[in-house]
């Protein structure tokens, strides 16, 4: 039996010897690995005017700032107050499909760059614009009218949605 065992044991021997080695995954000799080429379409999106629901730029109903009418001069302001969420467009026309004509938001990505490309610009603040300023003229529907004024010279009327606008309270 002992005998048995040892000729069964050689020929295992002979079996061991004939295996095949594989290559091993973590080296790289001359065979390289390529994945397919992956197309990547971009198509261009425009920002929504309204609340978006991206996390940087989610807006709290609970810390909404209004742009304010002075009640001595008509003067719109926009305070710059990083605590409080505000995106105030300007229109053409009393239409938020009409062209954007500037821009007021807390929001860097909103403001850096002039994404919305509004000709009179994006700011944080109307402190921020440069010898201009805008005047309340009149409501329009759910608008309000007002003039677009730089260098003391009227550019054109804008629009703003009244929902971000309010008057001065009297003392």
């Amino acid at each position: 039996m002992i005998i048995c065992m040892l000729a069964m044991s050689c020929n295992n021997t002979k079996k061991k010897t004939l295996k095949t080695r594989l290559p091993d995954s973590s080296k790289t000799d001359s065979i390289t690995k390529t994945q397919p080429t992956k197309r990547i379409i971009t198509t261009k999106v425009d920002k929504p005017d309204t609340i978006r629901n991206i996390e940087a730029t989610q807006m709290s109903e609970d810390a909404f700032q209004k742009a304010i009418i002075s009640l001595q001069d008509s003067s719109l302001v926009v305070y710059g107050n990083i605590r409080e969420d505000y995106r105030i467009f300007g229109y053409e026309k009393p239409d938020t499909n009409s062209r954007k004509l500037i821009f007021f938001s807390v929001f860097t990505t909103d403001v850096k760059g002039n994404p919305y490309r509004c000709p009179y610009g994006a700011y944080y603040a109307s402190t921020d614009m440069i010898n201009s300023e805008i005047k309340y003229l009149s409501n329009a529907g759910n608008f309000i009218k007002a003039n677009f004024i730089k260098d003391k010279t009227v550019l054109s009327p804008i629009y703003i949605l009244k929902d971000w606008v309010k008057f001065e309270e009297k003392n």
